[in-house]
């Protein structure tokens, strides 16, 4: 018995690494058909930003990778996997039913140090300082009463953008009195500023951008 206790040792040992190896593809090979069709066309270390990067706006091309794909799809965000949905029935069932595990969020560097360790509403972990943060979001920020009485600075900022769009072709056509067709300006911009002045002032009470009478450096 003395001479067989290492060749059982041996035996036992490879029996062991068989069976752990095997639950280990098994997983893997379970996941792998549960888990939601990868788009193709990923690079190595980009994942799909080069796909989402060009002249196409991103939720036409994400459209068309549902056309192509089906309404849940996965894509990959660098070397970050991300679940695309494009099924209201889906979304609805993902924010009710399963709202807890698709709350979580991934722990990265970056959003530690922009995010003020985690305290941004959008960026926080799901847990009771979230649903705080939500709670109070939802009753002072976006519920209805509050947009009704939040509902002049709205008015106020797109008389404000109105108006200084005014000024900037009139000033133009008496500049140039020929030009006739108008003026170019930077749309993007104007309706950035404009948003950002919407928010800060419900939220904060103050303007960002600067009309032509503000003191830009105190903006």
């Amino acid at each position: 018995m003395d001479y067989s206790l290492p060749y059982v040792n041996s035996i036992t040992a490879f029996l062991f690494t068989i069976i752990i190896v095997s639950y280990y593809f098994s997983r893997r090979w379970r996941a792998a058909k549960l888990a939601p069709t990868e788009a193709k066309g990923a690079w190595p270390i980009f994942g799909h930003l080069p796909l989402l990067g060009g002249s196409t706006p991103t939720h036409i091309t994400l459209a068309a990778m549902a056309d192509k794909y089906g309404p849940l799809f996965t894509i990959r965000l660098g070397v970050y996997p991300s679940l695309v949905i494009c099924s209201c029935e889906i979304a609805k069932e993902c924010f009710t039913t399963d709202d807890l595990v698709l709350n979580s969020r991934p722990k990265l560097a970056v959003v530690d140090h922009i995010g003020y360790n985690y305290d941004m509403f959008g960026f926080a972990p799901s847990g009771s300082y979230w649903q705080e943060l939500r709670k109070m979001t939802t009753l002072e920020l976006l519920s209805n009463r509050r947009l009704e009485l939040l509902r002049h600075i709205r008015v106020s900022e797109v008389t404000t953008f109105l108006q200084e769009y005014y000024k900037t072709w009139s000033t133009a056509e008496k500049r140039e009195s020929n030009n006739r067709d108008g003026v170019l300006v930077e749309l993007k911009q104007w309706f950035e500023d404009m948003t950002l002045n919407v928010i800060l002032r419900m939220v904060a009470g103050k303007r960002y951008s600067v009309v032509a009478d503000e003191d830009e450096k105190k903006a």
